[in-house]
């Protein structure tokens, strides 16, 4: 009986519900980005920027952790 059994994994995508999630996060991630530059360059705040960008960065990890997790 050598039934072959698949590997872990084998066979399973990630859902709809995941690839929204993961471009909602992306979407959002851009925003928060965009929003962090702009208060940057208008008050003179480069932090503002800098936290803009590190939260996109965030986001955008999160949004690839969610899309590669297969459910």
């Amino acid at each position: 009986m050598n039934v072959k059994q698949p590997a872990k994994g084998d066979g399973v995508k990630p859902s709809t519900a995941n690839y929204l999630k993961a471009f909602a996060f992306f979407a959002i991630g851009v925003v928060i980005a965009l929003a962090g530059i702009y208060v940057g360059e208008t008050d003179d705040a480069p932090g503002a920027a800098l936290l803009g960008i590190l939260l996109m960065i965030a986001m955008v990890a999160l949004g690839v952790k969610t899309l590669r997790h297969k459910t």
